[in-house]
């Protein structure tokens, strides 16, 4: 069990495609080790792409810009866009040979990318060219190692709360010191609809928001356990979905029919109208919720006082990894240790993937009033009381794509509570005799 002491110190054809990708890598036996060689000062061209927000793509272009006027010899090109099919593209261009040198993983990709498919590099291979002693070690440890391969360099730190509006809050007469757990909201959420039948407390939920976390609450267990075995009975998931429909039949939770059209919540039309009081979501998506809502607060997650484990996430924003194939793995690196410990940069990116893991640059960014308050609130509420590490199964796309969908079948009055955690139950134990 991985250490999380760090606050001390500071999909199915895809898969297939994952396998075509790991098998143009089969003739490397490197172990993921960089290849030899060095620029010397030759020009070089490194591809860099990511997702986000318009204050995302801004920041980062301008550093792209700070750091080839310093490095003459160095041309990036960036690649950037929304997150909705960014997992998609990314897994095509690794099995078609095109990925970018550089590309941030979200932590559910991790296990399909970088363990099981191998497509990108150890960078502990390439520690000469890496501020390593920037980051806290039990950090990287914890959330950025994986089979003892450091799959990407964290560009913030990362925590799921509860997001509120204060105004939507303060209409319904709701305390913003509310302690939430499942009982409270439903509670709360039940008076809100019967004052204003257009008004909801939650949006949407999904496997990662709500069913993991409400399920590892009552076990105390990862999800998927380490031996491929699932993590509960079948009677823990059926609470789950029991617990769920009450919700959207006592109209605590917007219409399933509505937020579905929203893959992204900040977009839902009810929330930015004011009609939705709070979401759970991670701290590196406030700057984006912000600016559609900018009167919100934060809270924690919901926790029971019962839970045998808190299951709030805490995990680094976004790893930045290497291509196995880059051609130019030593800039490539040069440039990530630039972007994500020098004090230039985070200048420059400020809180646009949550708070820096580096902590000197975080107190600078404090000191300076860059990091938005209500980022730095989150992400340390998020630390105070975090569950223990995902692993790497309990990421895997396909596993949560089984739950995500009979999510949305219970959500839809299409299969009972009961029948569904044992679908769930019994499809998930196939897949896994599945994985090797």
């Amino acid at each position: 069990m991985k250490n999380r002491n760090w606050r001390k110190a500071v999909a199915l054809p895809l898969v297939a495609m994952l396998a075509t990708a790991l098998t143009a890598c089969g003739s490397d036996e490197s172990g993921g080790k960089a290849p030899e060689g060095k620029t010397d000062g030759e020009k070089v061209t490194l591809r860099f792409s990511w997702w986000g927000s318009e204050v995302r793509h801004k920041a980062l272009l301008e550093a792209i810009d700070i750091y080839t006027e310093a490095n003459p010899n160095v041309v990036i090109e960036p690649e950037y866009g929304g997150f909705e099919g960014y997992y998609q593209k990314l897994v095509t261009q690794f099995a078609g040979g095109t990925a970018p040198d550089l590309t941030p993983l979200s932590v559910d990709w991790i296990d399909e990318i970088a363990v099981k498919g191998d497509l990108v590099l150890d960078l502990n291979t390439l520690k000469d060219y890496l501020n390593l002693d920037a980051f806290d070690k039990e950090f990287l440890d914890s959330y950025a190692v994986y089979d003892g391969k450091l799959v990407g360099l964290p560009m913030g730190a990362n925590g799921m709360i509860t997001l509120y509006n204060k105004e939507f809050f303060d209409r319904f007469d709701i305390a913003h010191d509310t302690v939430w757990d499942w009982e409270t909201i439903h509670t709360i959420g039940k008076q809100v609809h019967e004052k204003d039948a257009n008004a909801y407390l939650l949006g949407m939920f999904d496997y990662r928001i709500f069913l993991q976390p409400f399920v590892n609450q009552l076990t105390g267990n990862q999800w998927i356990q380490d031996d491929k075995t699932v993590g509960f009975a079948e009677e823990d998931v059926a609470k789950a979905f029991s617990y769920y429909q009450q919700l959207i039949a006592d109209g605590v939770i917007q219409p399933v029919a509505e937020s579905s059209l929203y893959p992204d919540m900040a977009d839902n039309l009810q929330w930015q109208n004011g009609n939705i009081g709070m979401m759970f979501t991670l701290a590196s998506t406030i700057a984006k919720v912000k600016t559609y809502t900018p009167e919100v607060d934060v809270a924690m997650f919901p926790v029971p006082s019962n839970a045998k484990t808190s299951a709030v996430l805490v995990n680094p924003s976004n790893p930045l990894a290497i291509n196995k194939k880059s051609k130019h793995p030593e800039e490539a690196a040069k440039f990530a240790s630039w972007l994500l410990t020098s004090e230039e940069a985070s200048l420059v990116l400020k809180d646009v993937f949550s708070v820096p893991v580096v902590k000197a640059n975080a107190d600078k960014l404090v000191e300076e009033s860059l990091i938005d308050p209500t980022v730095a609130k989150a992400v340390d509420l998020a630390l105070s009381n975090p569950g223990e590490p995902v692993n790497g199964l309990s990421s895997n796309q396909e596993l949560n794509q089984i739950a995500q969908d009979i999510l949305e079948r219970v959500a839809f009055g299409k299969v009972a509570p009961d029948a569904a955690a044992s679908e769930l139950t019994e499809r998930l134990k196939d897949k896994l005799a599945l994985i090797k």
